[in-house]
């Protein structure tokens, strides 16, 4: 999937999360930013990722010792990062938005034929039955999907306060 993809995606999930979780504006943003943020991660392994682009030599580290959608799109990844934020002292909330964001990416990019080395190391590529090519129409329409659907729930949201003001 391309970056819009995960981007749209991500900003959907930390969405639904931030609604689930507070009914805060600013931690909500928040949520939806650093899972927006995580969604991207996974490509760190790409150098021409939107994220590669601006962090060349871990990119090109990474997938010279790994190469692309192995150690960064895999459950031990997703460990590594909860670990490292937790031995950050940053707050279990955002922690669970990062590991939200990377699986949403992994998950996306399951629907893709080339799949992710879910287990790595070990090398076992895991694909869904049903893909797609990345950057082809159904990424672009699953982009746009996920955009209006966070913009309904958003609208959904704003409608269930605006009627809670009114009782």
């Amino acid at each position: 999937m391309t970056g819009k993809t995960h981007l749209a995606f991500g900003i959907l999930v930390g969405t639904g999360y931030a609604l689930k979780t507070t009914s805060d504006v600013g931690t909500s943003a928040v949520i939806i930013a650093t899972t927006a943020l995580f969604s991207l991660v996974p490509d760190i392994c790409h150098a021409g990722s939107k994220i590669g682009r601006h962090m060349k030599l871990l990119s090109k580290l990474i997938s010279f010792f790994f190469g692309h959608r192995t150690l960064t799109h895999s459950f031990f990844f997703m460990a590594l990062v909860a670990v490292l934020l937790t031995m950050l002292n940053i707050d279990f909330t955002y922690i669970v938005c990062a590991i939200i964001g990377i699986a949403s990416h992994i998950l996306l990019d399951m629907l893709t034929p080339r799949g992710v080395a879910l287990f790595f190391p070990l090398d076992f590529k895991v694909t869904s039955p049903i893909n797609f090519k990345t950057g082809g129409i159904m990424d672009l329409s699953l982009a746009t999907t996920f955009s209006l659907l966070t913009a309904y729930l958003i609208y959904v949201e704003m409608f269930h306060r605006t009627m809670s003001w009114i009782n």
